[in-house]
């Protein structure tokens, strides 16, 4: 064996143990922050198995019962743990068939008696990437209805972040109606926030709806210690045959249209 072959087998040798080491470093970097792994079966595993993980994550008992099935299998898919947040009080705007803004009445042929929906956010941290360079987190823009709205026409779901975070990935988005579960297909995707279609369903009293969206996010290491914020709004149309403006900024969703009630809001994290 001449010294040529010696030297290219210490190299790679040497390249090997490497990157052992560079991944070994980063697994146990990431137990030190409490990263939880992913169910490696979490399409498939009872709705129990998964609570008790997303537990382990630091969802609280309140949370995870209000969340999808199909939300808590996508969190639950991938190495995370939540991040404490603080939510914004929602804002609530109705839209009158004229345009007008109005706020002493119910909403345009909305029943008295119909439901309202909660939006919330929630944010996972994922651990590093680009060698430490990057600290990457799961944002996800969440709304439930406890019973089913008297209209029932093409809801937007939207979320925006400042000017700090890079959306990364494909955005995922669901919507769930009497244990049926249906694709939220994206409406927009820029480097401010993503927004999706909701299609609602008929459904009565007791009907739950509730769906959700999620956007990878990254934020340099630089950023680690600063505050920021996801702005998260939702839109119901109270009329027909009107298109609803979804309006992403950074940090800031906003709707346009006629015949709606929007509901926004935001939530703080430190990163």
């Amino acid at each position: 064996m001449n010294k040529k072959s010696v030297f290219s087998g210490l190299l790679s040798l040497f390249m090997f143990f490497s990157l052992l080491t560079s991944v070994g470093a980063q697994a146990s970097n990431e137990v030190d922050q409490g990263i939880i792994p992913a169910l490696s079966d979490a399409s498939s595993v009872s709705e129990s198995t998964l609570d008790e993980h997303l537990q382990e994550m630091g969802f609280e008992t309140t949370e995870i019962s209000t969340l999808p099935i199909e939300m808590k299998r996508d969190i639950s898919s991938k190495d995370g743990k939540k991040v404490a947040a603080q939510e914004v009080d929602t804002t609530v705007t109705i839209t009158d068939e004229e345009g007008n803004v109005v706020t002493d009445q119910a909403a345009t042929n909305q029943l008295a008696a119909s439901a309202t929906p909660n939006i919330s956010g929630y944010a996972v941290y994922s651990g590093t990437s680009n060698n430490g360079r990057e600290r990457i987190y799961q944002v996800y823009a969440t709304y439930r209805w406890t019973s089913s709205p008297f209209n029932f026409y093409t809801d937007n779901l939207a979320m925006a972040w400042q000017s700090n975070a890079t959306p990364t990935g494909t955005p995922n988005g669901q919507h769930t109606a009497g244990g049926n579960t249906y694709s939220s297909p994206v409406d927009k995707e820029e480097v401010s926030g993503t927004a999706w279609f909701v299609d609602m369903k008929a459904g009565g009293s007791t009907t739950v709806q509730s769906g959700w969206g999620r956007q990878e996010l990254r934020y340099a290491t630089s950023s680690q210690g600063i505050n920021t914020a996801i702005a998260v709004g939702y839109s119901h149309r109270n009329l027909p045959g009107n298109d609803t403006e979804v309006n992403l900024g950074f940090g800031v969703v906003s709707f346009g249209g006629i015949g709606k009630t929007d509901y926004t809001g935001r939530f703080n994290f430190t990163i």
